[in-house]
C-alpha cells in the first residue's frame, strides 16, 4: 500500500529533517554526562527562620508620612517679585531686541541671557499681565512662578544664586 502513495519532494525533506532532529536528541541523551546537575524550574522550599534576633531591629514595612508638608522656598516673596519684574519687561515687545534683552538682563541668569540673545521681541505672544503671580516651590533654591498673561500662562523657572533669585527658564502655555 505504501508503494501507491507518491512521495513529494516537500514530504521527503520534512521526513528527513524530522529524522535528523530525532537522531540529535537521541545522541544528546546517550552522550550526556550522568554526573552533571539537572536544572529544574521548581524552587526548593525555604524554611522560615525559627527565631528573630531582638537586637537586629525591625525590617518590616516602611511607613511613609501620607501627608508631606508642602515645600517652602527661602525668600519666596522675593522670587515672585523678580518673576513679576521679568514678566513686565518680557511683555514690552515694542522695542529693539537689544533694548528688550537689556531690560531682562538684571533678572536673568547668564545662561538665559545667552538663550534670549538674538530673539525678536515681536514674537512675544502677550501684551499684558492679567493676574497675580503664584509660586510653586520645587526645592529650596529652585521654584516655578506662574504669571497669568493675556495669551495664557507665562511659566518662569527661577534659581537662587548667592541669596538672589534669577530667572533661568521661560515657557508659556495657551489657556
Amino acid at each position: 500500500m505504501l508503494s501507491r502513495i507518491p512521495l513529494r519532494p516537500r514530504t521527503v525533506v520534512a521526513l528527513g529533517l524530522a529524522g535528523v532532529v530525532a537522531v540529535i536528541v537521541a545522541l544528546g541523551k546517550l552522550l550526556a554526562d550522568p554526573t552533571s546537575p539537572v536544572t529544574s524550574s521548581v524552587q526548593p522550599t525555604i524554611a522560615a527562620p525559627s527565631a528573630v534576633d531582638p537586637h537586629e531591629g525591625d525590617d518590616g514595612v516602611v511607613r511613609l508620612d501620607p501627608t508631606p508638608s508642602p515645600m517652602k522656598a527661602k525668600n519666596g516673596p522675593q522670587a515672585i517679585s523678580v518673576a513679576t519684574k521679568f514678566a513686565q519687561q518680557w511683555i514690552k515687545h515694542d522695542r529693539s531686541a537689544t533694548a528688550w534683552l537689556d531690560s531682562l538682563r538684571p533678572h536673568c541668569t547668564e545662561a538665559l541671557v545667552a538663550e534670549l540673545d538674538g530673539v525678536d521681541p515681536a514674537g512675544v505672544p502677550a501684551d499684558r499681565i492679567t493676574g497675580a503671580a503664584r509660586m510653586e516651590a520645587l526645592a529650596d533654591s529652585f521654584v516655578e512662578v506662574v504669571v497669568p498673561i493675556d495669551a495664557g500662562l507665562l511659566r518662569l523657572r527661577l534659581v537662587a544664586s548667592q541669596d538672589r533669585w534669577l530667572v533661568d527658564g521661560v515657557d508659556w502655555e495657551r489657556e
